[in-house]
Formats: structure tokens, sequence, C-alpha cells
């Protein structure tokens, strides 16, 4: 299988839930449709922002499956493979080849906090899982460990690794990263925010949260500082930045579904061990979104 060169808009998919508790695969598709019409040009499924970690195999398989449906071959569809066990991570690997998906997300071993040797030998088993290419995923807060511009050029060196996601947000080790591997590998940053500082020194994408809760808002966003129109990028920033002022509100997974149900686009809770947010959490999420009045940016990019 050739490289692939991912880039640009890469929509990192919320699990909508039903009453029930149970995944409402309708709003998904439904979510996949809005995402793409948008302009995304890549789609993840059961990433972090999709609360993989609150999901069975079957669940996640299954939500691979209808990606893949879904998207029909417009855009990329990579699955999000991470997990506390490397058994049943390298077995999604071949459970999101089965089913059709274009590559795949993985994290560093979970909880475990490994030094780089142990860190190497599992993406080594991950790259080797299954015939399909590999975005590297660098989650400092997340993981407890940060995978350094040294270890990204040897793990660059596996066959399948394609791209890394790097979450740190430290603009300083992206530079260097681009530097390092971006010859080799696509590098995308995990937050919208850095857009703007990342592109000119060589990101070509970013793995997008606000993305599917913004209309085109990031898809300008985006092409506005890919093409140096700061004037465009300054008028659209400020409700950018709100949208991720209200994913801090509370905790960031339940924050980016309550910022959707704020803004109209309902996806229910998240699953515990996240809870709803409450009354004066969903208060302050609106009168951040009405001081930005983000809902009339959105509806002016339509």
């Amino acid at each position: 299988m050739a490289t692939p060169r991912w880039q640009g808009i890469h929509s990192v998919l919320v699990t909508p839930f039903d009453a029930s508790g149970a995944i409402d695969f309708g709003a998904y598709e439904a979510l996949i449709e809005r995402n793409i019409a948008n302009g995304a040009d890549g789609l993840i499924v059961c990433g972090s922002t999709g609360e993989f970690y609150t999901m069975t195999v079957e669940e996640r398989v299954a939500l691979f499956e209808a990606t893949v449906k879904a998207a029909a071959g417009r855009v990329p569809v990579l699955a999000g493979v991470s997990d506390l066990r490397t058994d049943i991570v390298t077995a999604l690997c071949r459970k999101a080849e089965d089913a059709g998906c274009d590559g795949i997300l993985a994290l560093p071993p979970i909880y475990a906090v490994p030094d780089e040797r142990e860190v190497d030998h599992f993406y080594g088993q991950v790259a080797g899982a299954s015939g399909l290419p590999v975005m590297l995923y660098n989650s400092p807060r997340r993981i407890g460990l940060n995978l350094t511009p040294d270890q990204v050029e040897r793990l660059a060196a596996l066959p399948t690794v394609a791209s890394i996601k790097d979450s740190s947000g430290d603009i300083v080790q992206v530079t260097e990263l681009c530097r390092r591997v971006g010859g080799r590998l696509s590098v995308f940053v995990g937050y919208e925010t850095m857009i703007r500082a990342a592109l000119p020194v060589g990101v070509v994408g970013v793995v997008a949260m606000a993305h599917q809760l913004s209309g085109r808002l990031v898809r300008s966003y985006f092409d506005a500082c890919a093409a140096a129109d700061y004037a465009t990028a300054d008028r659209l920033e400020p409700a950018l930045f709100a949208i991720y002022r209200c994913f801090r509100t509370g905790s960031y997974y339940a924050g980016i579904k309550a910022t959707m149900n704020a803004l109209g686009q309902p996806v229910g809770s998240p699953r515990e061990p996240l809870l709803p947010f409450t009354d004066a959490q969903q208060a302050k999420v609106a009168a951040i979104l009405a001081d930005a009045k983000v809902a009339d940016l959105i509806a002016s990019l339509r």
C-alpha cells in the first residue's frame, strides 16, 4: 500500500447516544454528512472525542463499519484503536481493515506510562497488525508521556507509519517534528487553535474537534491561514477560541457535547464516568457563545 499524504481537516467525531445510552446511528450518520458538506478532508471514528474508552469492542467495530458506509469513499476514514491492552489494539487494527477503513489512529499504551523502548515495541506491533497506514498520536496530558521528535523519527522508519497527530500544544516541538520527519510523515496538530501558528512551520493538517459543530468556520479559518489571509483569520478567530473556552467549562469531552447541544445540534449526553453539564455550566457555555456571536458567524458562512 502506498503511503498516503493525509492533510487538511480530519474531523474527530463525537458519538451521539440516545436517551437509553445506546449509540444513535441515525444521528451519527447525519453528523458525518454535515462534516463532509462543511469541508472535512477526513473523518476519525472512535477517537478520544468519540469516547472510545466507554465502548465495547463490538460497538467500536459497528462504528467503523457505519463510518465507512456513510463516507462512501468521499474522504478517508481513520479508526481510533487505542485501548488498555495491546491485544485489543491489534485486534481493532485488523477489524478496522476488515471494515474498509483507510487508516488507524493509535495512542501509546494507556495508563502504563511505558518507557521509550516499550513504546517503540508497542508501535512495532501496531504497525504490523494490519496493512493500514498508521497515524501516531502524541497526547502527553492524557497519557503521561511525550513522543519526542527523536522517538518519532525512529518510529517513522516503520513501513506503515504515515502520520502523527501532535497534541503537545508545544509549537517548538511541532516545528522540530516538521523539520525532522515532515518529508516522510504528515504532521497534524490536535487543536484548531494552533492552525495559524502551525501551518507556516510545515504542519499539513489538524485533527479537529470544533469542525463538527461550527459549520464552515474551521474550513474557512484553515483556508485563510493557509493563504496568509490574516484579515479573514482575525475575523474568524474569536469565535473559534470561544468554542474552545466552552470545551474547558467542565470536562473536555462532555464540554464538546454540551457546546453542540447549545448550538442546536443534539448529540445526547456523554457516557459515564463523564456527566452532562450542570445548568450552571450550560449557562456559562451559552454566555460564551452569545458574547462571541458564534451562532451568527456560523450562519453567515453557509
